[in-house]
């Protein structure tokens, strides 16, 4: 099957090349050889290259830079999205489109209107608190809108191997994975012991993924075919950034002074959601298939450094 990924020399990108590339004809395109925000020059590329599906991975995910660069994340995430969906509809092709749990506020829905513990599912109300979350749900509703033949895949926690090579050498990006096992490396050689320690945010509750896992479930949306509409995926299991730290240092046999705060302890420009973990239950039944622990997700990758 003939594939075009956009955003192919990111994180996610760089796992589709590596699981799809020996079975199916890959088109690899990034904002160089096309850029998204550019109907002309997105038409231009997918009418000639006549693909059977679009994996729309390009987005623009600096959080707390979004905030300040509010134009450049729309005209990104959203707008850009509108034009792939666009070429999509004009072209019969299938699109699916990599979305995020941000795009929930972690509080609506909660027990009694406060924080929220009830896993999301796909037919509960949106509310993004960022200008993330809301470009990547403006992104949504364009493909809504315009496409027939469409996934919108929303994911959570997104870790992976970083591209190192090939098409891939300007990817500057990283992930809490490689992050905190730098800084795990950085306090372990810290003389002065008020600041070896490690902070960690233990109030935001989400699931970690790996894009392995996320890949191989976007090949069995292609091959199967379920219903076309929106689906969650990420690791099975609740844990906090701090929960999802601890594994990663107990995996890796780090020993670390890791510490948990609160969120107000540690203030980012982008508000985040307090609870965003995804009910996977509608993705298991159109597919078939019972999705891996996400403690399981980060041995295969520590496994593989």
């Amino acid at each position: 099957m003939k594939i075009l990924v956009t955003g192919a020399k990111g994180q996610l990108g760089n796992k589709i090349i590596q699981l799809l590339r020996k079975e199916h004809e890959l088109v690899l395109t990034d904002y160089d050889n096309m850029d998204i925000t550019d109907l002309e020059a997105v038409r231009r590329v997918i009418k000639a290259e006549a693909p059977e599906y679009i994996i729309h991975a390009a987005a623009y995910t600096k959080v707390d830079k979004a905030e300040e660069e509010i134009d450049l994340c729309r005209k990104i995430n959203s707008l850009g999205t509108r034009n792939v969906a666009t070429v999509a509809k004009e072209t019969d092709v299938g699109l699916i489109y990599i979305s995020t749990d941000f795009v929930f506020d972690g509080l609506s829905g909660g027990p009694s209107g406060g924080s929220r513990n009830i896993p999301y599912s796909e037919n509960d109300a949106t509310k993004p608190s960022s200008v993330y979350g809301l470009t990547k749900y403006e992104g949504e509703e364009f493909v809504r809108e315009i496409c027939d033949k469409y996934y919108i895949i929303r994911v959570a926690w997104l870790f992976g191997e970083l591209p190192v090579s090939g098409l891939s050498t300007v990817y500057k990006g990283t992930n809490f994975v490689e992050v905190m096992l730098r800084l795990a490396k950085e306090r372990s050689q810290e003389k002065d012991s008020s600041k070896a320690s490690l902070k960690v945010v233990n109030d935001q509750i989400g699931s970690p993924t790996y894009t392995g896992d996320l890949v191989e479930t976007l090949v069995k949306m292609i091959d199967k075919e379920p219903a076309f509409g929106t689906y969650h995926f990420s690791g099975a299991g609740e844990c906090s950034w701090y929960d999802f730290a601890k594994e990663i240092f107990r995996q890796a046999n780090a020993k670390v002074d890791l510490r948990p705060i609160k969120s107000a302890e540690y203030p980012q420009k982008a508000k985040r959601p307090p609870y965003s973990y995804l009910d996977k239950s509608k993705i298991e039944a159109a597919l078939g298939i019972k999705v891996r622990l996400w403690q399981e997700m980060v041995g295969e990758y520590l496994a593989k450094k």
